[in-house]
């Protein structure tokens, strides 16, 4: 159980999954760093990629993406 916050507790997964621009793949995001503008993926392992060349995905849009994908 976490433990409370008086900022407020962030949840323990992101609930989206990201496009690189230039890159067909989607990745799924592992946490943000808002200080230094970056996104942690993982991408072949994890990597730290500026949030400036990411687009977020709601979780909902990309779970029905990945099953029309497997279906043809």
């Amino acid at each position: 159980m976490p433990r409370k916050s008086k900022y407020g507790n962030m949840p323990s997964v992101p609930e989206y999954k990201a496009r690189i621009k230039g890159d067909a793949g989607l990745y799924e995001v592992w946490g943000i760093d808002w200080m230094h503008h970056t996104v942690l993926l993982n991408r072949a392992g994890l990597e730290w990629t500026p949030i400036k060349n990411v687009t977020f995905v709601p979780l909902e849009v990309s779970e029905a993406e990945a099953s029309e994908e497997s279906d043809e």
